[in-house]
């Protein structure tokens, strides 16, 4: 039986030193742990395909199927070595900036980026360490750029440098991130994450690659870190699988006080699309070295439930904090009682799908809208929707429907993505052509799986015949499960 709880918002946790051991895995699990990451700029690809196995038999353990998310890494820019510890840049200085990988001093630092001067200029930012230290370029001459410190502080060896509005190109997909999608394909994690998405070409070029590797495509999260992402939305929605707030790179790449602006614009396009979106970045920051969590950041958690995402993220917080197991368990706390009113509606979850012109995939949207309507007056608890792709049960959870969602799909790769979707449970049945002795077997594992009770009356939904159409929603039909 598996490890189920009444939450709708899902839980996203990053794996690292803190909770890669087995047990812990175990115990994340348990707490409400739905979605495992893997961050590729860390550990070693060995470390990698040994968490990908810990992963897999831990929720075998457990009896859940929990996705797991290949985040990777996207240019990171960094500043070169010290000579010593660290070195003080003080407000109102001058200092020398150079395009290579030098030592840094407290007159000269070096940026590991060979192009640097073709992105920036005279009025430039440079922002390093999470925006901790920024330089103002006043001129660039002879291969150096003239820089005044607008905001001083401590720097460490080999920082990461950001530069806002700078017209970066191929950032989406490195060289090293090709190696890293190779990697991600041929372990078969479920989803991969695009860090610095531009527009849709970058995600149209990532599945590309993926699709060239052979196997199965996993499905692309674009990380939304970048205002020029944030322009174009719309776009990147419309061919994504899904959407991440990257709260902490887009909070440096534009003015900190507009992320909650853009927090709300990117969950409520990714509502209207129905594809998942992701909150992340210091949910639970304190946590890392505390068990308990702020009330800022309780509060944190709940409005993104109230935005209506459909997941929020642990990063650092389970990578290499303490209490990784109560970071999970508090958020799981959070989320339920934000919830406690019933299911969290925005407004986009009561508009149909924008742009749609073909007529069954209109169809198809107004039966998943239906299908909320009826369970609000019908005696359901469950809704339960076959799948091929996932498509149905995405758009059923569009509608942010009463009773749980719970999708059914013939193929595993399938079955294990949905559970980031809102309000979701998967389970696997092979499909056939007999609905009635369908309907059956499922309804009996569902049960078996402590999906639902035996008797819970489900509005099964779904595609006649069953084993042919994807994307073609045209039945609804309610029974009484495990009888």
């Amino acid at each position: 039986m598996g490890v189920y709880d009444e939450r709708r918002v899902k839980i996203v946790a990053t794996l690292g030193p803190a909770s890669s051991a087995p047990e812990t895995l175990r115990a994340m699990m348990e707490a409400g742990l739905d979605v495992c990451r893997i961050n590729t700029a860390h550990g070693s690809p060995d470390d990698r395909a040994r968490l990908i196995e810990e992963v897999r038999a831990a929720a075998a353990e457990v009896g859940k199927m929990v996705p797991i998310l290949l985040d990777l890494r996207g240019l990171k820019i960094r500043t070169g070595p010290l000579e010593g510890d660290k070195v003080p840049v003080a407000r109102g200085t001058t200092m020398e900036i150079v395009n290579r990988p030098e030592p840094t001093t407290a007159t000269r630092i070096g940026i590991d980026y060979p192009t640097l001067f073709d992105v920036v200029k005279p009025g430039s930012r440079i922002l390093i360490s999470d925006g901790l230290i920024e330089l103002l370029v006043e001129e660039i001459r002879g291969g150096v750029a003239i820089g005044s410190v607008g905001r001083g502080g401590l720097l460490l060896s080999r920082q990461g440098v950001t530069l806002p509005g700078a017209p970066i190109k191929g950032g989406s997909l490195t060289d090293v991130d090709r190696v890293d999608l190779e990697f991600g394909v041929k372990y078969g994690v479920d989803f991969l994450g695009l860090s610095f998405v531009t527009d849709a070409t970058d995600v149209r070029l990532a599945r590309q690659v993926a699709n060239w590797q052979g196997g199965t495509t996993p499905g692309l999260i674009a990380k939304i870190e970048r205002p020029e992402a944030l322009h174009n939305i719309g776009e990147i929605a419309a061919v994504t699988d899904g959407l991440m707030v990257a709260r902490g790179d887009l909070g440096v790449q534009m003015e900190a006080e507009k992320v909650p602006r853009a927090q709300k614009q990117i969950i409520r396009v990714a509502n209207e699309r129905a594809v998942p979106v992701i909150t992340a970045t210091q949910m639970l920051e304190s946590m890392i070295t505390q068990p308990v969590a702020t009330r800022a950041e309780t509060s944190d958690v709940a409005n993104a439930v109230w935005d209506g995402t459909d997941a929020v993220m642990l990063s650092a917080e389970t990578a290499v904090g303490a209490y990784p197991v109560e970071a999970v368990a508090t958020m799981g706390r959070i989320i339920r009682e934000a919830e406690k009113e019933g299911p969290v509606r925005t407004a986009a979850s009561s508009l149909p799908l924008p742009d749609q012109t073909e007529t069954s995939a209109v169809l198809a949207d107004a039966i998943a809208r239906a299908v909320r309507e009826l369970s609000e007056t019908d005696p359901v608890e469950h809704l339960v929707v076959f799948t091929l792709t996932g498509t149905s049960v995405r758009r059923v959870a569009k509608y942010r429907p009463r009773p749980h969602i719970i999708g059914v799909a013939a193929d595993e790769d399938v079955a294990r993505r949905l559970n980031l979707n809102w309000g979701v449970r998967a389970t696997v049945v092979p499909l056939e052509d007999d609905p009635d002795h369908l309907f059956r077997v499922a309804g009996q594992q569902i049960v078996e799986q402590g999906l639902a009770e035996s008797g819970d009356y489900a509005l099964i939904v779904g595609s006649l015949p069953m084993t042919r159409v994807s994307g073609r929603t045209n039945m609804l039909h309610v029974r009484r499960l495990g009888t």
